[in-house]
């Protein structure tokens, strides 16, 4: 009975230290807003507002550039959803402050850029004519 008691023991804690490695595994694999990080293969990808540039926006501009408080901290530029954005529009400095080129404001402010692969996202969407859906 013992060696049965030993090895039920051993497999259990073989077992506890496999799910906490997947655990670590899993929450290296995220965004910084908890969605696990899409596959960057943007030339394949169907680039619309609703399902890829406004998540990008959620989780980077609206914080300052969000409608109830673009005035205050967005320098007057609301990026809160398609048709302001769209009233708003500039390619070309949307573009160099993401991008992080010099002679724009680099955005999102006092952060780090955009990933790669969403600053082509972005591109790609502007080059498609920027669709909704």
């Amino acid at each position: 009975m013992s060696v049965f008691y030993s090895f039920s023991a051993q497999l259990r804690l073989a077992l506890a230290g496999v799910s906490l490695l997947t655990l670590g595994l899993a929450a290296g694999c995220t965004y910084s807003h908890g969605d696990p990080a899409p596959a960057c293969d943007v030339p394949s990808e169907n680039v619309t507002y609703s399902a890829v540039v406004s998540p990008i926006f959620d989780a980077h501009c609206r914080e300052c550039h969000g409608t109830s408080v673009y005035t205050v901290k967005g320098g007057g530029n609301n990026f809160g959803d398609y048709a302001a954005i769209n009233r708003y529009f500039s390619p070309s400095k949307i573009i160099g402050s993401i991008r992080h080129d010099p002679n724009f404001d680099p955005m999102p402010q006092n952060r780090d850029k955009l990933s790669d692969c969403d600053i082509q996202r972005i591109e790609k969407w502007i080059a498609a004519g920027k669709p909704n859906n």
